[in-house]
């Protein structure tokens, strides 16, 4: 009797274990994809700033603009295009 409980709460155990690790894995792997989805909206902000300069868009590049365009990407830039066309100074 004691050998029936013993397995029984040892595969209650084993199977928490699985459902929580997957759980885990799940989580871990949604927190992967959200960060990569961020770093690649800041890149293409970014590049997007230098192209903007190149052409001659003026676009001051100070630490406030530079800080907007990496933490939100292309929105942080047509924030900032928005900013200079009513003419708000980005210093």
């Amino acid at each position: 009797m004691e050998t029936t409980t013993a397995c029984f709460t040892a595969f209650i155990f084993v199977c928490a274990a699985l459902i929580l690790l997957s759980l885990v894995f799940t989580f871990m792997k949604q927190i992967v994809r959200f960060l990569v989805a961020i770093i690649a909206n800041s890149i293409v902000g970014l590049v997007v700033l230098g192209i903007l300069n190149l052409a001659g868009i003026g676009i001051p590049l100070t630490l406030p603009v530079l800080v907007s365009t990496a933490l939100f990407g292309l929105g942080g830039i047509g924030t900032i295009l928005i900013f200079l066309f009513f003419g708000v100074k980005l210093q």
